[in-house]
């Protein structure tokens, strides 16, 4: 099971940046053994995106499933400690397929800090973005 819209997006975000940092792969490790993908699966993923080759669909996707793909981006877009103009230009575009308002992302964004991998600032993350984007 490779096709995976959301870890795909993750990817494309890690890579956006021309640097794929492992901290990044490795967050994305984690999010698809979440969403009980293989170990294989996940690496197949990884593998065969590309960043240039287009953003899939999201239509599918349910408005949780949305807000779960904005929370593991920015979480991903924040992981490396640094936010490049690209990794924020691709949430934009990303939060214009999704309907989202601008502004409340830039409120999300801002109020998150870089060191985000507890559990708890994890679900944190996840209420702003429910509150802000749902």
């Amino acid at each position: 099971m490779t096709n995976n819209p959301h870890l795909s997006i993750l990817v494309q975000m890690a890579q956006i940046d021309g640097e794929t940092d492992e901290t990044e792969l490795e967050l994305i490790r984690q999010i698809g053994k979440s969403e009980n993908l293989s170990d294989d699966d996940i690496d197949k993923v990884i593998d065969t995106t590309n960043h240039e080759g287009g953003v899939p669909s999201i239509e599918n996707l349910s408005d949780k499933d949305k807000l779960e793909l904005m929370t593991n981006l920015i979480l991903v877009m924040k992981i490396d400690g640094i936010v490049h103009k690209n990794e924020m230009q691709f949430c934009l575009d990303m939060i214009d397929k999704m309907g989202y308002n601008k502004e409340a992302f830039y409120e999300l964004v801002s109020s998150t800090t870089n060191d985000i991998m507890s559990d708890n600032d994890i679900q944190v993350i996840r209420d702003k973005a429910k509150t802000l984007l749902g």
